[in-house]
């Protein structure tokens, strides 16, 4: 029988070639973003084995420590800078990955980048700040990107550099191959990337859902006519299911190998500070494999569910029987995902942050599940609105319609009303990130032991004299602040306090927080990416179930045309059945959101100029599809209601 259905599909002419076409390249553009996300987790885990070495486990007491290392971040141009200062008490100790051995004193190695802006900029800018020129480049081992700007600087036992207190401590290095314990970025960033996966897979579970229907739906009266000359349940899923399981298959490979050739791309897209090396955003084989044979078999599922009108025996298709409706009790189901809601959120305070992206997930898990699962109820119940007080015929047809099938009828609106719950779930984040007030950019702070601090004005005033920068110098406690009224001099006001507190880094008040202003960059172009990606996969979802929705019905709508219905009656009939029941699953899965939303920010944020730009945005755009995919399908409604089209058949 899998013989038959490949020969089927290889003999099957333009139209299933051109079928099977659409239907591979759903499925090839949903693989191909399920691969980008899975991607991202791999390119975090690979950023994280190469950096690792800068946080090292710390040697235990009364052991002698391969080396002290002190980490701080520097910047120049605005960019960060970060610098390590290495001491080695041991001699001939492993030294950290992408450098050839541990850097004497007074020796420099640089990160590429780096050294192509010391090469830049004038020297009194970044380059004076080191004791010396570059003595060598770290290799990729020891980058976090090709565009990470390093600076490894070799220090003499007893460095003022190592010994004075300062903003970061200094660690009795263990060995580089092992991490120290506690909660690192990359972790909050991992956890962060899986629930963006987890919001992106769904709508991309829903997309191979309604490609394999689709193409299901396409061949239901093959199969149902080989279903009445006598052909076994068995036989005819197994000739529809090898079909799709064949055409989802060798989409998914084209999609992997599509996320790996724009993985040069990919790697652009900046997290964290920097971008990535392209092989970081590659899944490796086994992942690739999982996402392939996971494609397959959700493909494979969804067929065999699309197959239930055409396998419940030979009398049941000959009166095109299936089952149908939509219980209550699936009432029961919603209850549950806001038990799981309110129990996670009370638990939230306990949760560790490695753990925490698991348990955001289930969450999504549930509302995602209460979504699918009160969506056909909510379809039932305007049905039944529709067809009581219908006072056209469009409406009575559409209310009909809900009625007889709410499942088949939601199938079209699952992928938008999802997307409403993730911009529910992330349009307060937005607001929220978009609230974070700025702060100062300009004035450069240095901290120093509180004796030390007036020596230190009167030293700085004198070195911005000789390089004739003007600057306000001033103290508060035990900080000293250096506002250069020319902007373009802050480098140099930079390098001019360089040194003068050892243990210190002069940064101004956004440097301090750079990491906090990168996350909040980052979860703003995270949700706009996710944004964009769920409503995209949710058109293109909604026009295939929409075209599969019209194949499942072409005898009905045959039926009705040959009765003398007008093709723009059953037209209007088709969009009052899709609009209708979305604005109200739509503020369903809205509310949804904003509730999921709750234990990270408060919903009310969602009420925010940016955060009602959002909700604004989806509204139209939810709008928008759903009118682009009922006019998308007309065509295709005008060619199964067309009066030649029994005979071509």
């Amino acid at each position: 029988m899998i013989a038959l259905a490949l020969r089927l599909l290889r003999l099957g002419g333009r139209r299933a070639w051109t079928s099977a076409g659409l239907v591979g390249a759903g499925v090839a553009v949903a693989t191909t973003l399920l691969a980008i996300s899975v991607g991202a987790l791999h390119g975090l885990d690979e950023r994280e084995s190469r950096t690792g070495w800068r946080t090292p486990a710390e040697a235990a007491t009364g052991t002698d420590p391969v080396a002290l290392l002190r980490l701080r971040t520097d910047f120049a141009a605005g960019r960060p800078i970060t610098q390590v200062d290495l001491v080695a008490p041991v001699a001939g100790a492993t030294p950290p990955p992408g450098l050839p051995r541990m850097p004497a004193p007074g020796e420099v190695w640089v990160s590429p980048a780096l050294a192509e802006l010391m090469g830049t900029l004038p020297a009194g800018d970044l380059a004076a700040r080191y004791p010396g020129p570059a003595t060598g480049l770290v290799g990729d081992a020891g980058l976090q990107s090709p565009d990470e700007l390093v600076a490894v600087i070799g220090r003499p036992a007893g460095d003022p550099v190592l010994l004075a207190k300062g903003g970061s401590d200094v660690v009795p290095v263990a060995a580089f191959d092992r991490t120290g314990d506690g909660v690192s970025t990359a972790d909050l960033y991992r956890q962060l990337t899986i629930v963006a996966v987890a919001l992106v897979v769904f709508p991309v579970a829903g997309l191979l859902g309604a490609s394999a229907r689709l193409s299901a739906a396409r061949r239901s009266e093959r199969l149902a006519t080989l279903r009445l000359l006598g052909a076994s349940t068995r036989q005819v899923t197994v000739v529809a299911v090898a079909e799709v399981t064949a055409v989802a298959t060798v989409a998914a490979v084209v999609g992997v190998v599509l996320e790996a050739v724009l993985s040069p791309l990919v790697a652009l897209i900046p997290l964290a500070g920097s971008g990535w090396f392209a092989a970081d955003v590659r899944p490796g084989f086994l992942p690739c494999l999982a996402i392939v044979v996971g494609v397959a078999l959700l493909a494979t599922a969804s067929a065999v569910g699309g197959l239930r009108q055409v396998v419940v025996g030979p009398r049941g298709v000959a009166r095109r029987q299936r089952p149908q409706g939509a219980r209550g009790l699936r009432l029961l189901g919603v209850a549950a995902a806001l038990v799981v809601l309110l129990v996670v959120n009370s638990a939230l305070p306990v949760v560790s942050v490695d753990a925490a992206g698991v348990v955001f997930v289930l969450v999504i898990l549930a509302m995602v599940g209460a979504v699918a699962l009160i969506g056909p109820l909510v379809v039932r119940v305007v049905g039944t609105r529709m067809a009581a007080r219908a006072r056209s015929v469009p409406g009575l047809l559409a209310g009909r319609r809900l009625l007889d099938d709410p499942k088949g009828a939601f199938r079209p609106l699952a992928g938008l009303t999802l997307a409403v719950f993730v911009a529910g779930f992330l349009a307060p984040m937005t607001a929220a990130v978009a609230g974070v007030s700025s702060v100062d950019a300009t004035t450069l702070q240095v901290t120093a032991p509180p004796s030390e601090v007036a020596g230190l004005v009167q030293t700085t005033r004198a070195r911005l004299a000789a390089i004739g920068l003007p600057a306000t110098v001033s103290t508060v406690g035990d900080t000293v602040a250096v506002l250069p009224r020319d902007p373009a001099g802050l480098d140099r006001a930079r390098t001019v306090l360089d040194g003068l507190a050892p243990g210190s880094v002069a940064q101004t008040e956004a440097e301090a927080r750079h990491e906090d202003t990168v996350l909040t960059a980052d979860l703003g172009r995270g949700a706009l990416v996710v944004l964009v990606a769920t409503f995209l996969v949710a058109a293109t979802a909604t026009g295939t179930a929409a075209a599969a929705r019209v194949l499942d019905h072409r005898h009905t709508l045959r039926l009705l045309t040959l009765a003398g219905t007008p093709l723009a009656v059953l037209d209007r009939a088709r969009r009052a059945e899709t609009v209708r029941p979305l604005l109200v699953n739509g503020a369903i899965a809205l509310v949804l959101g904003l509730f999921c939303a709750s234990p990270f920010v408060a919903a009310t944020a969602a009420l925010r100029p940016s955060g009602l730009l959002t909700l604004g945005g989806v509204l139209v755009a939810g709008t928008a599809l759903v009118l682009a995919a009922t006019a998308a399908s007309r065509p295709l409604l005008r060619s199964v209601t067309a009066p030649d089209q029994e005979r071509s058949r």
